[in-house]
């Protein structure tokens, strides 16, 4: 049986001797920011990273070209433990969403524990889960049994504030677009059958219907396409939505309204309707609250007090379909003051400065010093899975998508 203490040790003292080479990676990363699906620099800077330290590395799983899967196992048997990073950045402002550290921190927690692997029984794999901004590679990968045989799946997000108890709304994003017939605006509208017309009226009818949803569901919507020019009646309009709610079960119920919506939009005005999917639908987020407290500890370890209260404001997580196929966390670590809005320039600055490499550390240093826990304990993962269990068996084994 290891020494927990000595390990423990050994760990903290890998992670330290990593930083410099973390904190390098964050900043390559931070410097050549790429969209979804184009992140080629950085799935090749972090595969060769741990290329570097041993790590077996698999490229383009899930028919995603810019993901990856890394493996690295001591001997037969004992737990799989999974690192997730995230590399895509957000157009016009870079890493605004913190993605470089958490790409970093995956990587770093990955090699340290790998470093101390010898003396443990198990498997560490470090999965790089590209286009979280756009299409939810996780939930591309999810779907594609990318995470089958995982024991656990860790992760953070840089933020304002420490949490660990993370929650988040289900979330599909669709496409609708309404077709109708050109005509001459001025001379003879009557002969036109205005597509923007029936999607106004969908906004519309979105505002009357939101008052007989659960408080909590938003459904904005933009419009992409909406004519031409003034004096000629619009044949098409295009708008996007983005449909979100506490659960998926709910969530359906919500996608049901919105479209027997367009559908009455449709016919009032006699446009002709199309709708597609334009992502893969996002699971709520449902934290392990097993591996939480350790991650928790680990934070309070460190002089990061968390906050506990339940989330008021939430977005959506494509984490949350990982959540759904094998126990998981993905806590916060606070790298900005509360006023600064993610996805701002602002938090670009600070994820690429001082502050962000700080929670950098922090972070590498609790998902490391988490996963080895849940490695050396049995105990600690038989409640994760009994917990993990308990909520399947409440859904009763139904697929989150």
């Amino acid at each position: 049986m290891p020494d927990a203490r000595a390990l423990r040790a050994r760990l903290k003292s890998e992670v330290t001797r990593l930083s410099p080479a973390i904190a390098s990676v964050s900043r390559e990363l931070h410097r050549h920011p790429e969209l979804s699906l184009e992140e080629k620099r950085s799935a090749g800077l972090l595969a060769r990273f741990l290329a570097s330290e041993g790590f077996r590395i698999r490229r383009g799983v899930a028919g995603l070209p810019t993901a990856f899967v890394a493996r690295k196992r001591s001997r037969r048997g004992g737990p799989r433990i999974a690192l997730l990073a995230e590399y895509d950045a957000l157009p016009g402002i870079g890493h605004a969403c913190g993605h470089n550290l958490i790409g970093a921190a995956a990587v770093g927690a990955g090699a340290a524990l790998g470093r101390v692997l010898g003396d443990l029984q198990g498997e560490v794999v470090v999965i790089g889960t590209p286009a979280e901004e756009t299409i939810g590679g996780k939930a591309v990968m999810a779907g594609r049994g990318v995470f089958r045989g995982v024991d656990a799946a860790l992760m953070f997000h840089p933020s304002t504030e420490n949490r660990v108890y993370t929650t988040s709304l289900a979330c599909h994003s669709l496409e609708v677009i309404f077709h109708g017939r050109a005509a001459h605006a001025v001379s003879a509208p009557e002969k036109g059958i205005n597509a923007l017309e029936a999607l106004i009226r969908l906004f519309n009818d979105l505002k009357r219907l939101r008052r007989r949803l659960p408080p909590e569901v938003r459904m904005p919507g933009v419009i992409i396409e909406g004519g031409r020019r003034a004096n000629i009646v619009p044949d098409r309009a295009v708008g996007r939505f983005s449909l979100r709610a506490r659960d998926l079960a709910t969530l359906g119920r919500v996608e049901k309204a919105f479209r027997a919506a367009a559908r009455a939009a449709a016919r009032a005005t006699g446009a002709r309707l199309a709708i597609r999917s334009v992502d893969y639908p996002y699971a709520e987020m449902v934290t392990n609250r097993a591996l939480a407290a350790i991650f928790k500890r680990e934070l309070r370890r460190m002089g990061r007090r968390t906050v506990d209260a339940p989330r008021t404001r939430m977005g959506s997580l494509d984490m949350g379909n990982v959540s759904h196929r094998v126990p998981s966390i993905h806590p916060y670590v606070a790298i900005a003051p509360p006023g600064v809005a993610l996805h701002s320039r602002a938090f670009a600055r600070l994820a690429g400065g001082p502050r962000g490499r700080a929670g950098l550390l922090v972070a590498a240093r609790a998902l490391a010093l988490s996963a080895l826990e849940v490695m050396l304990d049995d105990g600690t993962l038989r409640r994760a899975r009994r917990e993990f269990f308990e909520f399947r068996r409440r859904r009763r084994g139904r697929a989150p998508w």
